[in-house]
């Protein structure tokens, strides 16, 4: 499988988005794997893309730009008008913020701001949502199909455990390895099984299903 040179395919993309929306298009920033140097062979490319005013025309042409360049299979990510975004919802500011590298203009001025209130909402509703979707799938979802859906539900991990620790210590650890280093208990036992599961290493599925589990329960204030 050819290998994206990330550098490159931004630059490409913006002159396309440049040729496409001239001086609508206000910014262009990178996200996950790619932005934090974990990608692999069959990362997503999570781009995110704001312009003066979004239209139902405009998404039609933005498709005409990620499919006229290599690996639109791949691309994914985020696009939105000026508006959208500076009303976006408080609590995914602080995740938005830290998560994305601008490549062309400035994400932070685009933002509201955010209070650490607003980072508490983000951690409970994200793990409620996890948890819900957790019992779920245990009761209702194909037994040939639990395998895939758990490792679904791991992936909101690591956003939940980033936006953890940075109400604990205000400070933002980007990658998975790092932030693994500085955890304990059940906050170490459940990354380290996300870590094991996005890189499809055997594992115990009853463990990794409890240990998601118990984890949510601890957030939720069950333990």
């Amino acid at each position: 499988m050819p290998v994206v040179d990330i550098e490159e395919y931004m630059s490409d993309l913006i002159k396309n988005l440049q040729r496409q929306f001239s001086v609508r298009l206000v910014y262009v920033g990178l996200q996950g794997s790619f932005r934090r140097d974990e990608a692999t062979d069959t990362s997503d490319i999570d781009v995110m893309v704001t312009l003066d005013k979004l239209t139902v025309s405009d998404l039609d042409r933005y498709r005409e730009v990620i499919y006229g360049m290599p690996f639109a299979e791949r691309s994914c990510g985020f696009i939105s008008g000026r508006d959208e975004l500076k009303n976006w919802p408080p609590y995914e500011i602080c995740q938005l913020l830290h998560e994305t590298k601008d490549y062309f203009g400035e994400l932070r001025p685009l933002l509201p701001k955010f209070e650490l209130d607003d980072v508490r909402n983000y951690i409970r509703t994200s793990c409620g949502n996890l948890y819900h979707l957790l019992c779920h799938g245990r009761i209702h979802a194909e037994p040939d199909l639990q395998t895939e859906s758990l490792r679904g539900l791991y992936k909101a991990v690591f956003y939940i455990l980033q936006n953890s620790y940075y109400l604990r210590t205000r400070q933002w650890v980007m990658t998975k390895a790092e932030l693994l280093s500085k955890l304990q208990g059940l906050d170490y036992e459940v990354l380290a099984m996300a870590m094991l599961m996005k890189s499809d290493s055997a594992h115990d599925e009853d463990k990794a299903y409890q240990v998601l589990f118990d984890w949510c329960q601890q957030l939720l204030g069950a333990k």
